[in-house]
């Protein structure tokens, strides 16, 4: 009996010895940097904090790597502050971006918040999908730029936050209109009819626009670079004028003159060598060439719809509101705009971070601003935005587009199999059919849709 009591007391004792020495040698559970796994930025508790009283918010996106990290680290530093939130960041591909969230919104899954294409936004808002942001539009003290802000703006209410932007610009090359034409950059599409026959007849072989043939938006840009009372990148049926562009396009291309569309070379260097008269490029592109190459392009501004980019709340998103409004309030704020200018050319949404008329527009107390011609022109509300059917119609065009690849023909095609589906669908709607792709059901519930959005309303 005593030596089972001796026992039993000196198994207790070296217990309690060890559990002593495990707590001595433990390594501190203090916050560290996020991890990323596959896409996937893991954030783990700081030190002394329950999972019961923490925030944790989920966020997609579609990013390159370059801003995803710069994400990753501003999110870092957010939850150096807030010690009670938690950020899980996942970075998607691009060209999954939109039915990825499309499919979860309607599940009522995924991520709490996204950074949406503006284009987008209006969509996902008629169905239902997105939250108001309203309250925090309205909180954040900063004057955003209307060409940024109205676009996300539908049935009177703002349902996203606005980032930054990242146009598509027409790019020509001064060598060439230097050696065709004293007078510039074409401002009219008689002027390019012109300088068409003319490059057409002194070098056949120069292309007169380069297109990227994984990017059916650049046709659309490049036509709506000249002035004209109908605007391609609306994507409704082709009318008289666009419909003679494309027809004077098509039966020129590989007779009197050249369109080149391939994914081939870059065309930054094509242009400054002179080997091509225009193409279409993003102007974070344009911004990050050297300075030597710069000086032998000019850029064409547009004025549509500036590739304007916005964070949005998922309606499934519940109990977080508080948590993403400051997570939102800090990545989309001045400091982090003017970072991601300053690394990736990305133009902001906010108006202060632009130089004024009277300041020189690269250099304010050191740091680099983003150029005066974009604060005219982001400050103006488009003419004409995307309507919430307009994503269907560019999934339809980028089908086509992609269908007419490789044809001697592609032009005349393009332009032949988009009026016929116009038509078709029209026809459709109006015998009260269902549309092959859904559109036409979607149109027919906008109403309801929109009326359910506002009744969930806060």
């Amino acid at each position: 009996m005593y030596r089972k009591s001796s026992l039993l007391l000196l198994i207790v004792s070296l217990a309690a010895v060890l559990i002593v020495f495990m707590s001595l040698i433990r390594i501190p559970n203090g916050p560290t940097s996020p991890a990323s796994k596959g896409g996937v930025t893991e954030s783990p508790l700081p030190a002394g904090q329950e999972g019961s009283e923490r925030q944790h918010i989920v966020v997609s996106v579609s990013m390159t790597n370059g801003q995803f990290n710069d994400l990753m680290d501003a999110s870092v530093r957010f939850m150096e502050q807030y010690d009670n939130i938690s950020v899980e960041l996942h970075n998607i591909e691009r060209e999954q971006a939109y039915e990825t969230w499309k499919n979860s919104a309607q599940l009522g899954v995924g991520a709490d918040v996204a950074l949406m294409n503006n284009e987008w936004v209006r969509e996902f808002a008629v169905l239902g999908y997105l939250k108001p942001l309203d309250k925090l539009i309205t909180e954040m003290s900063a004057d955003w730029l209307n060409g940024l802000l109205e676009p996300v703006n539908w049935n009177g209410y703002w349902w996203g936050l606005p980032k930054d932007a990242d146009p598509l610009v027409v790019v020509w090359s001064r060598p060439l209109l230097d050696t065709l034409t004293s007078k510039g950059v074409p401002d009219s599409w008689n002027r390019f009819v012109e300088l068409a026959v003319s490059a057409g007849a002194s070098m056949p072989k120069v292309p007169l626009v380069k297109l990227d043939s994984s990017d059916a938006r650049q046709l659309l840009v490049w036509l709506d670079s000249f002035p004209s009372e109908e605007r391609a990148e609306m994507l409704r049926p082709f009318e008289n004028e666009t419909l003679e562009r494309l027809a004077f396009l098509a039966t020129g291309n590989g007779h009197a003159f050249h369109i080149n569309r391939s994914g081939d070379g870059n065309p930054a260097d094509a242009l400054a060598k002179g080997n091509v008269l225009s193409a279409v490029m993003n102007w974070s592109v344009v911004e990050s060439l050297p300075a030597e190459t710069r000086s032998l392009l000019a850029v064409d501004y547009v004025s549509g719809w500036y590739g304007g980019r916005s964070f949005v709340v998922f309606a499934h998103s519940k109990s977080k509101e508080e948590a993403i409004e400051q997570w939102l309030q800090f990545v989309a704020g001045e400091t982090e705009q003017q970072t991601s200018y300053d690394r990736h050319r990305l133009l902001p949404s906010l108006k202060p971070l632009y130089a004024s008329a009277a300041t020189p527009a690269y250099t304010i107390s050191g740091s680099r601003m983003a150029d005066y011609e974009w604060l005219k022109r982001l400050n103006v509300v488009p003419t004409e935005m995307p309507d919430p059917e307009w994503p269907v119609r560019l999934i339809r065009w980028e089908r086509i587009w992609q269908e007419t690849s490789g044809s001697e023909r592609w032009i005349a095609e393009l332009a032949e199999r988009w009026s016929d589906e116009g038509s078709s669908r029209q026809e459709a709607v109006g015998n009260g059919s269902k549309a092959d792709d859904g559109a036409s059901a979607k149109q027919s519930t906008t109403d309801a849709a929109v009326d359910a959005a506002v009744i969930e309303l806060p």
